[in-house]
């Protein structure tokens, strides 16, 4: 049976729109015309493309999708739904514009839900992997305030500082890692290449060798003979942190080593605190109730040593407590975060005061970064010169030792 889009109006003159199976247009109108509306136009939907549902579904269940798409169609669903365009109608002009396969598969999906009848958070929140959590409650706070396209300009703006939050931290990190890489390939490179060129010579010499080149030449004949056993090691820890990370205590350890780590601890926290604030800020200013806001805090935040202490402050408040009364008790909130919070409360301005928060250690966390990224490349190039410095000496040895017996 076919499908049929309509327009329609109801007994006080509002305009809808929906999807109907019916034989006909004939009988979709008449359908209509039974339950009261009056038809304005009725046209037979196009045909599910199975491709695009495929894709919908890969991104539903486990795909991703880029953020930059999520934040341009939050941009653009504002400026058209702010120009008085229909929502149904803004949806399409989004998912027809949409560059992306899989991103387009899931507009399109949200869209013949949104034309079935149903609310765009609902339809959204068919997508978690696509919409973070935090854009449908504040969807869904809109949609009962009748301030969508405002809020969708406000998510959009969420979306993009927490975007730049993230590069902030990955450019940190990226450094070390290339710089580990780095030492590791060039190690791995003159023990298996360049040094037992030497071991020849030093070999049919028959001298006693220094203590380094001995070490040195014990490790590349570790790496040349047993090479098997080193690749079958690297696996099994990779294999074990990948599954170590799918496990409660695994993860928990993982976290716990995040927020310990001697270094990018403390650049962590901030991160942690800055995502946090900035989401319950956003949402309370929204209209979003206390309580589902600290649920989505505990969604965002990622790490379950902040899920935990979520959890604690959602069982205070329920039993009629204060948002900052967990928080003085609890060594992952500084305390003058506590404090203004506290603040906030007193004066009844707690999402304004996040808002602030969040700006506060974001502005800590861009100075932390700086830090961060300043120590750790004196550090990592200290220790690739110490690690070639080392291995270059302990080659020279031998031949200064040949070279002052053939003086003698």
């Amino acid at each position: 049976m076919p499908t049929f889009r309509y327009k329609a109006r109801d007994a006080r003159g509002e305009l809808m729109t929906g999807l109907l199976n019916a034989v006909s247009a004939t009988d979709a109108g008449a359908l209509l015309r039974g339950e009261g509306k009056f038809v304005v136009a009725i046209d037979e939907a196009p045909e599910r493309d199975p491709e695009k549902t495929d894709e919908a579904k890969a991104v539903r269940t486990g795909g991703r999708v880029r953020r930059d798409d999520v934040i341009s169609f939050a941009h653009q669903l504002a400026a058209m739904i702010e120009t008085g365009v229909p929502l149904s109608d803004a949806l399409e002009c989004a998912a027809d514009q949409c560059d992306d396969p899989a991103f387009r598969a899931v507009l399109t999906d949200v869209y013949d839900r949104v034309q079935s009848g149903s609310e765009l958070s609902v339809a959204l929140r068919q997508h978690p992997k696509a919409f973070p959590p935090v854009m449908i409650a504040l969807v869904s706070a809109s949609e009962l305030s009748g301030t969508m396209g405002t809020m969708l300009d406000r998510i959009s703006g969420y979306l993009q500082k927490e975007q730049q939050t993230a590069k902030k931290i990955k450019s940190a990190l990226t450094y070390p890692a290339i710089m580990l890489v780095m030492i590791t390939g060039v190690t791995i490179g003159l023990l298996t290449w360049v040094l037992p060129k030497f071991t020849g010579i030093f070999a049919s010499r028959g001298a006693t060798l220094p203590l380094p080149t001995r070490i040195l030449m014990a490790a590349s004949e570790s790496l040349l003979s047993y090479w098997y056993f080193w690749i079958g090691g690297v696996a099994f820890v990779v294999v074990s942190f990948l599954f170590a990370k799918r496990t409660e205590g695994g993860r928990r350890s993982l976290d716990l080593l995040k927020l310990r780590c001697p270094v990018l601890g403390e650049l962590f926290r901030k991160l942690y605190i800055t995502r946090s604030m900035r989401t319950m800020g956003t949402m309370l200013e929204a209209g979003v109730p206390i309580l589902d806001m600290v649920a989505t805090a505990r969604e965002v935040t990622r790490n379950a040593w902040y899920e935990d202490l979520w959890d604690d402050l959602d069982d205070r408040m329920r039993r009629g407590g204060q948002l900052s009364d967990g928080m003085f008790e609890t060594p992952l909130i500084p305390r003058n975060v506590a404090q203004m919070v506290y603040a906030g409360e007193k004066s009844g301005r707690l999402g304004k005061t996040m808002n602030k928060i969040a700006t506060f250690t974001e502005d800590e966390f861009d100075e932390q970064v700086k830090a961060t990224t300043s120590l750790i490349e004196p550090a990592m190039t200290a220790a690739m010169g110490l690690i070639i410095g080392f291995i270059a000496i302990a080659l020279l040895l031998p031949i200064f030792s040949v070279s002052n017996v053939v003086a003698n």
